[in-house]
């Protein structure tokens, strides 16, 4: 069986390779970040299509690995070392620069089985987590076996005060309560014909797999930034009480230069947080990349970073704070006669908390419609997000084209 994704994974790792080599503590901060996508796609496409091979029946034994195909077992990195797994080298170096990367385990199975086998070290979580902006910008990932999570937090510290010796200290109380979280089910399901997952070229359930990452993750983000609470929805960032906010006026307006990010970060600094992430929809970003530097006239676009050719390239960042584009984010929020305006999040990443009470889970069952010769296909994952310090999000509002 032939896998195009699989292969163009494997030609992009191979580039970026050839390009930085494997000294892994001499990539900048970008670099290790694209590694990191490129890794997790070549070993979840590597995944896919090993489950594709067991799902058709095929064992792969007739089939070549010089090229990352299936042999036998399982695959064959085109960079192993010595006879070792797909990755293993690779995964060591970056071990060693202290690079963290996430494992997803698939666990338990229905009818026809688990999609993804519990051996494979990377599961859909990392594939969800390369496409959910939420969770590429550093959102603190917590777990949970229970229903509901109960998280304390301060919301008064302890008083300090310039005593005399043997003064009685006066003792105050910090203050403190609790926030809930209560992860609800996100759910895909589709139905594909048995001689179709045998048949297709390329795989199908490589296809579908792929697709319904894709879903999840959006649908994930769209419930952390701007999920309503109503169940069994998630409440988002949007809708949480407490964040700070700014207004681009009555009537919304749009970027004309980045004081307005600069008293975002300011006020989150005034909140003792730091801004690590800024989230907005790529239509802002767009005007953003147009903006020109003073004086008029001045073609040099403002977030370019030095003087040059129009083909130089903008940094996705601003004042060194990376951005994230999110196309699920609304532009049709209403800021006085505005109807087309969206939002900004400037946030300490850190601050919010993605909170799982399921891994991520893709099932193959060929049970329910057996009289009908198709298998179902599944994806689901259960999960909310709490924000303890509301203070650590500003939400610029009333953002228009």
């Amino acid at each position: 069986m032939q896998f195009p994704a699989l292969e163009a994974a494997k030609t992009e790792l191979k580039k970026f390779m050839d390009r930085y080599g494997v000294d892994v503590k001499a990539l900048d901060v970008e670099a290790k970040r694209e590694m990191r996508r490129l890794v997790a796609e070549y070993d979840s496409e590597r995944a896919i299509a090993d489950a594709a091979v067991r799902a058709s029946g095929q064992d792969g034994s007739d089939d070549s690995n010089s090229n990352g195909s299936v042999k036998g077992g399982g695959w064959t990195s085109p960079y192993a070392k010595d006879g070792h797994k797909a990755g293993e080298w690779l995964a060591e170096g970056i071990r060693r620069a202290g690079v963290q990367t996430k494992g997803w385990v698939t666990s338990g199975t229905t009818g026809g089985g688990a999609f993804t086998p519990v051996q494979h070290a990377n599961t859909f979580w990392d594939r969800l987590a390369a496409q959910s902006v939420g969770l590429q910008s550093g959102f603190t990932v917590v777990t949970t076996q229970a229903n509901e999570l109960v998280i304390p937090r301060l919301t008064g510290d302890t008083g300090a005060a310039w005593t005399s010796e043997a003064a009685v200290i006066t003792p105050t109380d910090a203050t403190a309560d609790e926030i809930h979280a209560i992860p609800k089910k996100l759910a895909a399901l589709q139905v594909l014909s048995n001689e179709v997952i045998a048949d297709s070229v390329p795989a199908v359930l490589d296809v579908s797999a792929r697709q319904m990452i894709r879903s999840l993750a959006l649908k994930l983000d769209l419930g952390f930034y701007e999920g309503s609470g109503t169940a069994p929805e998630i409440r988002g960032l949007k809708n949480t009480a407490g964040i700070q906010t700014l207004s681009m006026g009555t009537n919304g307006g749009a970027f004309t230069h980045l004081d307005p990010f600069a008293d975002a970060l300011g006020l989150l600094e005034e909140a003792n947080a730091h801004g690590t992430a800024i989230v907005m929809h790529p239509r802002t970003w767009k005007a953003l990349t147009k903006l020109k530097e003073a004086p008029t006239g001045s073609n040099k676009p403002l977030l370019q970073e030095h003087a040059g050719a129009g083909t130089d390239g903008v940094s996705r960042s601003i004042y060194g704070v990376p951005v994230y584009l999110s196309s699920q984010l609304s532009v049709a929020e209403t800021q006085g006669t505005a109807v087309n305006a969206s939002s900004v999040y400037v946030y300490q990443a850190s601050e919010i908390l993605a909170v799982l009470r399921q891994d991520t889970r893709v099932d193959v069952d060929n049970s329910r419609l057996f009289n009908s010769d198709q298998s179902e296909v599944r994806a689901i994952m259960r999960a909310d997000v709490a924000v303890p310090n509301p203070l650590s999000v500003v939400r610029i509002l009333g953002v228009t084209p």
